[in-house]
């Protein structure tokens, strides 16, 4: 299938390489409103001078296009997505899709009616090492979960209003930059038995750090879910957290020591015994190749969602609702 982008940050050429190891997945087209960078990646990417665009109606009124990849700023997503589904495009977006539950509700309503396939960028789910745990959990390897410990973060270095992740108006803060990754996993997990609908959790005990100019460096939260498992979820960008997750048990827990970023090969620990058992795990594919090829798949399949491990809408937005709670409740909490 041929592809397209929209934003030429550091995601599209994480996307331009990656797609290189795809035989049936082509990058043909680019738009950015800078005719620099436009320019630069178009030659780096071999890109036809016709296929780049500086304005986003015009890759998407290009008819050799059948897939957008949106990894433009946070706060452009919900216009964008609107504008592929009006142009018929199937739609790879950057996490997070929206930055509030309202826009994903619009989403929703104007997906329905279509037969274009959408999918949240959220790599992890699409890598064979979350396929693997998923088989653990599914074998009791560890009898019942009780408890799942999960956190991501990074120090972005100082504060500065005119960087993406630091503006609120360009939907920056580490809860909504990050928050999506654990509360995703820590969803999948509390789920993995669920065949209805999936559960969402309470959210209790918030506590973080923000920066002058209202935007969450750091944040911490519990999730509740109706089957008793609970989830300690933390993350920032203001330091440099160990970046992992844990699945505790009754009988040991499996540790995931990359979750989010899995390479080819990848390591995961069961710890049951007193003993710990390393599980090697090994892909053909880096892990945004892996997410390009299912999206081709279920898209080429005309499957509005994934039946995979892989984001469904249900997913994007049910993490999505926690999320707009914790940082409601942080801001509360910040004003008291």
């Amino acid at each position: 299938m041929n592809w397209g982008i929209i934003g030429l940050g550091f995601m599209a050429k994480k996307f331009a390489n990656s797609i290189k190891e795809l035989e049936n997945s082509k990058l043909i087209g680019a738009s950015s409103k800078s005719f620099f960078r436009l320019i630069k990646f178009g030659y780096k990417n071999q890109i036809n001078l016709k296929y780049l665009f500086k304005d986003y109606k015009k890759i998407l009124s290009c008819e050799e296009i059948d897939n957008i990849y949106i990894c433009s700023l946070n706060n452009t997503h919900h216009d964008l997505i609107i504008k592929c589904i009006e142009a018929g495009k199937n739609i790879l977006c950057e996490k997070p899709f929206v930055i509030d539950y309202l826009e994903a509700e619009n989403i929703k309503k104007k997906l329905i009616k279509t037969n274009i396939f959408f999918l949240e960028g959220i790599a992890y789910r699409s890598h064979p090492q979350t396929e693997k745990v998923i088989e653990l959990l599914k074998e009791n390897i560890i009898g019942n979960i009780t408890e799942i410990k999960s956190n991501f973060g990074f120090n972005a270095g100082a504060p500065n209003k005119k960087g993406r992740l630091f503006s609120k108006n360009l939907g920056g803060g580490s809860i909504l930059d990050l928050g999506c990754y654990p509360i995703s996993m820590s969803n999948l997990i509390a789920n993995f038995k669920n065949k209805k609908e999936e559960m969402v959790p309470e959210i209790s005990e918030v506590t973080g750090r923000f920066y002058s100019e209202g935007v969450d460096l750091n944040a911490k939260a519990k999730l509740t879910y109706d089957n008793s498992i609970t989830a300690s979820i933390e993350v920032a960008i203001d330091q440099n957290l160990e970046n992992f997750t844990e699945i505790c048990g009754t009988h040991g827990k499996i540790r995931i020591l990359e979750p989010w970023l899995p390479q080819k090969k990848s390591v995961i620990e069961i710890h049951k015994n007193n003993q710990i058992q390393k599980i090697n795990i090994e892909s053909n594919l880096s892990i945004f190749a892996n997410q390009i090829k299912l999206f081709d798949k279920f898209a080429n399949l005309n499957q509005i969602e994934s039946d995979s491990n892989a984001m469904s809408l249900e997913n994007s937005m049910n993490y999505l609702k926690v999320m707009s709670k914790w940082r409601e409740l942080l801001k509360k909490n910040e004003s008291r």
